[in-house]
């Protein structure tokens, strides 16, 4: 007869192990969804790596081949449905809404489940900001959002919206900044300054009509000047019938919407990044990846992007809307070539030390671990 013996110092460090092991979830929207929270996401996925946690996303908001109305109802009751089952278990729930009007509701009804109901610790990070719906917050409910929304860790990607919260009547201490990310490309010496590339979504408030005109105008100078509009959006026909109006053709070229690989490609050519947005979002993920390719950015001071970008640093700061301002800093850095590239070098090296994905998702992981305990 044999006897069996178990060594109850394994037994006990496997406990303890799986007593230690937290299970994060993330609700976000699809990979197959074009915008900056999923592209983030679609990184952090691909690097995350740890032996004390595990990630499992879950796919909120509207499916990208049917956005009607029905469609959006059906999916949210879906959605409610299914995060009652996958709720259970989990230590940590990480929420990454907009502040807008549907993202908050969808979310807010999210979060007091797992709050009220589960018990769950939650981060609550917040991508984009409406100034308006801020402003009714503010003016109306700011009880009631923090009621709604008692996270045990808030992130925003402007200092102003961390200066919001606070004013709200959330602890300091809970809210953090926090950044978008990039993933890193080698650099080589093929950049050309007059190559110009306007990456974003052509959309309202994202300056893309701005970026044509001003480069309309700094072709008056330099008429070799080529500006990439790469993306895709409502206003797509209003500019190509600009572009074509004003026999600009030879001087503008709308790529369609790029990513992986032929987005890092033409990145690589371009030498400058221009950006007239005054878009309420949070800290535009073009802006980073610009950044870390080398380019110098011309851009707005609005959301996140002050936190990020010094003027004469980075690139340039334009308080204007104006496109004559916008041309003003392109004509700059393609005359004084030694600027240009010192803000090259300096923005590759800022980027990837600050934004680069493997260094960001070593902050989130002791960040998670953290809240989780």
């Amino acid at each position: 007869m044999y006897s069996i013996i178990i060594d109850t110092s394994i037994k006990t460090n496997m406990r303890h192990y799986f007593m230690k092991y937290k299970s994060i979830l993330i609700l976000c929207p699809s990979p197959n969804a074009k915008g900056g929270v999923a592209d983030y996401y679609e990184m952090v996925e691909k690097y995350f790596n740890s032996d004390r946690m595990a990630l499992q996303f879950y796919y909120t908001g509207k499916y990208d081949t049917n956005t009607t109305f029905l469609n959006r109802v059906y999916k949210s009751a879906k959605d409610l449905s299914n995060l009652f089952k996958v709720f259970r278990g989990k230590d940590l729930i990480v929420f990454n809404p907009s502040l807008d009007m549907r993202a908050i509701l969808r979310d807010g009804v999210y979060h007091l489940i797992a709050k009220t109901i589960f018990d769950k610790k939650t981060i609550v990070f917040f991508h984009g900001w409406n100034h308006g719906l801020e402003g009714k917050i503010e003016k109306y409910a700011k009880c009631l959002f923090r009621s709604i929304f008692c996270f045990d860790k808030g992130l925003v990607l402007a200092s102003q919206f961390k200066v919001t919260l606070e004013r709200w009547g959330y602890d300091p201490g809970r809210i953090s900044l926090n950044t978008t990310i990039f993933e890193h490309h080698e650099v080589d010496g093929t950049k050309d300054p007059f190559k110009i590339i306007f990456l974003s979504r052509f959309a309202r408030g994202k300056g893309c009509l701005e970026a044509i005109k001003a480069v309309e105008i700094v072709a008056r100078d330099f008429p070799q000047v080529k500006l990439y509009m790469a993306g895709d959006g409502e206003l797509l026909e209003d500019m190509q019938g600009y572009v074509v109006a004003h026999n600009l053709s030879d001087n503008v070229e709308f790529t369609g919407w790029i990513e992986g690989n032929a987005k890092y490609t033409l990145l690589q050519q371009c030498g400058i990044m221009l950006f007239p947005t005054s878009y309420g979002e949070g800290m535009p993920i073009c802006v980073i990846e610009g950044m870390g390719m080398g380019l110098p950015i011309v851009t707005r001071p609005v959301a996140g992007i002050p936190d990020v970008l010094i003027d004469g640093d980075n690139g340039f700061l334009v308080e204007s809307r104006e496109p004559i301002d916008f041309a003003a800093k392109v004509k700059y850095l393609i005359e004084n070539k030694a600027l240009w590239q010192f803000i090259s070098l300096n923005n590759i090296l800022k980027a990837r030390e600050n934004y680069e994905i493997r260094n960001v998702v070593k902050r989130l992981e002791e960040m998670y671990w953290e809240v989780a305990q």
